[in-house]
């Protein structure tokens, strides 16, 4: 009775990773989209000021920015803008400033974007997983190839993720006149998807020996 209810449970997680993944993959299209409908108006992208004195905690710094007017209203915040992306470096700031292209305002939300869209293919990879352990095939023909296939789809997905709002910060800082040795926008390397996808690809190198034992055992019956 026990092992029946814990099939039970796997089997209803694989059913909500799915849901997970379309709700998250429509989310990030649309929460895209919808910048782009807002061209013309307020952007907000991460830029990192290089101009700055080490502060005495760790992580703090004081910045100095000598005769610097950003065109076109736009302001700076202490910072980064929400979204996705995680592991920001000293010396980041939120750029604001109206007038943006359908292009930055894209590039803005892409960590959403790539984070739904990635969701949902470790949902389509993972759910095949889950419901061969439900059925009790742990070690079904595949079942390391997709836990392969979603861990360097984390990896790739994370780093992307942080690459595309600071693309959006490029554009941005050369729009407004701030393009120089002053600010720069330039994607902090983030580990918990490298580690992640690590974890995972480790995970299928096992799971692929269990694969092999259950293929020569089925070739013994």
């Amino acid at each position: 009775m026990t092992t029946d209810r814990a099939t039970g449970r796997v089997a209803r997680l694989a059913g909500l990773l799915r849901i997970a993944g379309v709700l998250g993959a429509v989310g990030g299209v649309a929460y895209a989209v919808n910048g782009m409908t807002q061209a013309r108006a307020l952007v907000k992208v991460p830029v990192t000021l290089a101009q700055r004195e080490q502060g005495s905690g760790a992580g703090n710094v004081r910045v100095t920015v000598d005769e610097i007017v950003a065109r076109g209203d736009g302001w700076f915040a202490g910072a980064e803008p929400g979204g996705l992306t995680a592991g920001v470096p000293d010396g980041a700031l939120t750029l604001a400033a109206w007038d943006s292209t359908r292009l930055e305002q894209a590039l803005g939300r892409g960590d959403w974007l790539v984070g739904g869209l990635a969701l949902l293919a470790v949902a389509l990879l993972l759910g095949p997983v889950l419901s061969a352990v439900a059925e009790r095939r742990p070690f079904a023909p595949g079942t390391a190839r997709r836990l392969a296939v979603a861990g360097v789809t984390v990896a790739v997905a994370g780093q992307l993720a942080s690459a595309l709002p600071h693309a959006a910060g490029l554009l941005v800082l050369e729009r407004t006149g701030l393009a120089g040795p002053a600010f720069s926008s330039l994607p902090a390397l983030v580990l918990w998807p490298i580690a992640t996808g690590v974890l995972l690809v480790v995970l299928a190198v096992a799971w692929a020996q269990g694969e092999r034992l259950a293929a020569d055992v089925d070739g013994l019956v």
